[in-house]
């Protein structure tokens, strides 16, 4: 196959950059910021936090942001106000693996699954790639119906 039809599994390396606000407060979890070295200064990460919490609340369709509406926003406060706190960052590295991929139909088809299907044309591939019969050939040899392959 050639590599404009075909593109072999790897392994990819991710990089999560984390800014940590910790504390001593009983019953109120860390903060985190995601995304880059926030440690510096307070009102750096506060903006981040800030920034991330409206993102939550807008992936997860709770409406408009808030300090005041945000219990999480909340929390951070009476830390940052009343409490010591510290802030640090880290890095974790991660690597996961990404399955291969086969272009059918002008779209690529990942091959991650024991048979991998088109959904628009209905061809049927296994995970190296390797195009299979028609499902109407299926247990042939058999005597299985093909939908006992699946």
């Amino acid at each position: 196959m050639s590599n404009t039809k075909y593109k072999p599994a790897h392994n990819v390396t991710r990089t999560k950059r984390i800014t940590c606000m910790s504390h001593d407060v009983e019953g109120i979890c860390h903060f985190e910021v995601r995304g880059a070295d926030y440690s510096s200064d307070i009102e750096f990460f506060e903006m981040a936090y800030i920034a991330q919490r409206k993102q939550l609340f807008k992936d997860m369709g709770w409406g408009k942001w808030t300090k005041a509406g945000d219990l999480g926003f909340q929390n951070y406060l009476l830390v940052k106000e009343n409490n010591p706190y510290s802030l640090g960052y880290y890095e974790n590295k991660f690597t996961y693996r990404v399955s291969a991929q086969i272009k059918c139909c002008g779209k690529w088809l990942g091959l991650g699954k024991f048979t991998n299907t088109c959904s628009k044309c209905g061809a049927d591939y296994n995970g190296s790639g390797q195009a299979l019969a028609p499902r109407h050939q299926w247990g042939e040899e058999t005597g299985e119906h093909w939908s006992e392959c699946v």
